[in-house]
């Protein structure tokens, strides 16, 4: 009868150790945050989005290089990479955004060097649309913590 009772609790805790194991983090309520960090990401990010959109159009129109465009990109990803926020939200826009300025600066070299640009523009699009995604799920409660994201949007 002991035996019974020791395999009936060894099995309840397999079971329970099992069951607890295959939850997904993605259930897991996020707590987002606005700190000093945060809103210096946000402003350091909006500045940077604002300064490659303004550079990529003088470009089009054939009013700067490529070499001010692809640095301006640069300097963008290493102010971003710099930044330190907080949210778990605004860490991954972090973790994207550069990725998306260099992707966007392969671009442009490859189109100024006449080749096909158009798989990392591509590319620097779907990384933008993520950070996009990703804050546009997160805006109510950032903007509830006191932080405003529409910037980035």
């Amino acid at each position: 009868m002991l035996r019974l009772g020791v395999i009936a609790l060894l099995l309840l805790t397999v079971f329970t150790v099992l069951l607890g194991a295959s939850r997904s983090s993605a259930h897991a309520t996020v707590q987002h945050s606005c700190g000093l960090t945060d809103r210096e990401f946000l402003q350091i990010a909006a500045l940077q989005v604002e300064t490659v959109g303004m550079y990529g159009d003088d470009y089009l129109r054939g009013d700067a290089k490529a070499k001010e465009l692809i640095a301006v990109t640069r300097e963008a990803a290493r102010a971003v990479d710099e930044t330190a926020p907080f949210d778990s939200s605004l860490q991954t826009a972090k973790r994207y955004l550069p990725l998306m300025f260099l992707q966007y600066a392969d671009a442009v070299r490859k189109r100024d060097a006449g080749k096909d640009s158009a798989p990392d523009m591509y590319l620097a699009y779907s990384i933008g649309a993520r950070v996009k995604e990703v804050l546009r799920e997160a805006k109510p409660a950032l903007t509830a913590a006191g932080c405003d994201v529409s910037d980035l949007l």
